[in-house]
């Protein structure tokens, strides 16, 4: 049967047009359909970079190393201000995302759709009827908060409403339920406007996919900066009395002036018909195999909408492979193994690969841990931002297993790691040549020196189980003494 698209792409999201760009730069035949949205960008992230980054700024003045006593008023940065320029920038990249594709050869169909029922897969919009050799779901997820409560939405906010709304506006005291990493960089944003911040999560604690180590770096830094934080606390109801928004969180009973939901994605698709296509899904995610195809094998689906974080790299890497997927040979897995993640907090937190406990999982105790402080660096030490560890998981072999990164601009730093890992860079089996060699090229001095401490820190620890270097070392020099 004929086909009018090689690939038709539904939904709008950060991950559709990013897969629409590059399968029209492939030469296919591509649509994209809005799904009745009005931008692409996911606001809550561009959002929360904006913040943070206008945040830091505040909290860098406020906690100037280099001010002398009589310097006492600083430059502020408000949070109207933040927000507009926050809007300024997804005003302009909405204006010229969806032309920008039309002008590539992207057929951008405006409007919302649904599967045609088997055997004839196809998608219908308007009076449209769009068949593919191909399908992506890239519609995202919404915030849906999780209660019996009927009226839980109109009690609080989420993410998604701080996008399309003045911040000015947010009162003093708030409350934001939620783990994930848009959560933790909001929390820190808002703490760093003078808004008096409570973090409930429901796990035992915040970060529970990451080392303990890990976690409480970052958990120190938030309470550092006033933040209380609940953790293993369920929601179980939030209520309006007299103007103030109570919640019950776990035993606790909370006030705030606002409540703000950054937990509870669900994902973007309802209308659809994905039933009627067999495409398996609940209140979670759509169902995906390793080569992201949902049950339907005609039909692939990507980014947040498949569960997980929603981190735009790693629907990137998603997206990426979906096309290599449909638009030439259904081959390809998925791998996140050198795919880095991070939460853009300040001190950033960075990884890429296994965790400790994963790595001893799945390779015993054999493994060396790798553990270097920032507070050992002289750029650290120049800047002031001396909180960080870095934490190489490495075999004996010399293959990095993963990295896990707490400390300023480790988002960057963790690139390095994950290239080296994604292209099987292995660092020296024999500690005595890896000591005299430079494993990771770095410049002195900055913040990138702390992989090159730590891979000779690795050498370092081989040495130390293996006896018998250290012996033919020191056989070595007391025959040149002679």
């Amino acid at each position: 049967m004929a086909v009018d698209y090689d690939l038709v792409i539904i939904g709008s999201s950060w991950a559709g047009i990013y897969a629409a760009q590059i399968a029209v730069q492939l030469q296919a035949r591509v649509a994209l359909v809005t799904q009745g949205a009005t931008n692409y960008l996911p606001n809550d992230t561009l959002v929360n970079q904006n913040l943070s980054e206008v945040g830091r700024l505040n909290y860098q003045l406020a906690n100037n190393p280099f001010a002398t006593a009589s310097e006492t008023q600083f430059p502020y940065v408000s949070l109207a201000e933040a927000s507009n320029w926050a809007k300024g920038i997804n005003q302009v990249q909405t204006s010229n995302s969806l032309s920008s594709l039309s002008a590539l050869g992207v057929d951008v169909i405006q409007g919302k759709g649904e599967f045609c029922r088997l055997p004839n897969l196809a998608f219908n919009v308007g009076k449209r009827k769009l068949r593919s050799r191909n399908f992506l779901l890239a519609t995202g997820s919404n915030f849906v908060p999780q209660s019996s409560e009927a009226n839980i939405i109109n009690d609080c906010l989420t993410l998604r409403d701080l996008g399309n709304q003045d911040l000015s506006e947010l009162p003093d005291k708030i409350i934001i339920i939620g783990s994930d990493p848009t959560a933790l960089e909001l929390t820190q944003a808002l703490a760093r406007f003078k808004k008096q911040i409570t973090l409930v999560v429901q796990q035992p604690r915040i970060l529970p996919q990451e080392d303990l180590d890990i976690a409480i770096l970052i958990q120190a830094q938030l309470e550092a900066e006033g933040v209380e934080i609940y953790t293993n606390s369920k929601i179980s109801q939030i209520k309006v009395i007299n103007g103030q928004k109570w919640i019950q969180a776990g035993d606790r009973a909370l006030s705030a002036n606002e409540i703000i939901m950054a937990d509870y994605r669900q994902p973007n698709i309802a209308g659809l018909n994905l039933a009627g296509v067999n495409v398996k899904y609940d209140l979670q995610k759509v169902y995906v195999n390793q080569k992201l195809q949902t049950t339907n094998p005609h039909i692939y689906a990507c980014g947040d909408l498949i569960g997980g974080y929603s981190l735009p790299n790693v629907a990137q890497y998603e997206v990426n492979l979906v096309l290599k997927n449909t638009l030439f040979f259904p081959w390809y897995k998925t791998n996140y193994n050198s795919v880095p993640w991070a939460v853009l907090t300040q001190p950033n937190l960075a990884r890429v690969g296994l965790n400790e406990s994963q790595a001893k999982q799945e390779y015993g105790e054999d493994i060396y841990v790798v553990r270097e402080y920032f507070n050992n660096l002289t750029q650290a030490q120049i800047l002031d931002k001396t909180t960080g560890l870095c934490k190489l998981l490495v075999r004996a072999n010399g293959e990095i297993l993963g990295c896990s990164l707490v400390g300023d601009r480790a988002a960057e730093l963790i690139a390095i790691v994950a290239l080296m890992i994604q292209n099987k860079i292995r660092l020296d089996c024999n500690p005595m040549r890896g000591l005299t060699s430079v494993s990771i090229p770095t410049i002195y001095p900055t913040m990138s020196e702390i992989l090159h401490q730590a891979s000779n820190n690795f050498y370092l620890q081989k040495l130390q189980r293996h006896p018998k270097l250290l012996n033919r070392l020191r056989t070595w020099f007391s025959i040149r003494k002679q």
